[in-house]
């Protein structure tokens, strides 16, 4: 895992979010730090195309970051590691708005809330 990626998400890679949230929270993140960003549809590819499924991902730098897939909740943040990078496949750039960190604080906090009621 690159260790630039572990420093700015580590305050949350335990959080489980919806995948959309947590492409709200990479972009915010990236964007809070000066990062230049692409936000996108992706497939990760299997051997069997019926079981290859959409996620959401934001590439940064060289990596893609895999939100989840579409329409899941309580997902967690991971990238996508050298050896599925061959495999995956940005289908459509998609806007998602940046939030300011108050912003995703309260998000964070609404979620750990939610998962505990």
């Amino acid at each position: 895992m690159s260790d630039q990626f572990e420093t700015l998400f580590e305050p949350y890679l335990g959080l489980r979010l919806s995948a959309f949230d947590n492409a709200k929270l990479v972009v915010s993140v990236l964007a809070a730090h000066g990062q230049q960003f692409q936000a996108a549809e992706i497939i990760l590819l299997t051997g069997d195309e019926a079981r290859s499924v959409k996620h959401y991902g934001v590439k940064w730098l060289d990596y893609w970051i895999d939100c989840g897939k579409l329409n899941q909740y309580q997902v967690g943040l991971s990238l996508v590691d050298e050896c599925n990078k061959k495999s995956l496949e940005m289908i459509n750039e998609i806007n998602v708005p940046v939030m300011s960190m108050q912003q995703v604080g309260f998000m964070c906090i609404e979620s750990a809330h939610f998962d505990h009621c």
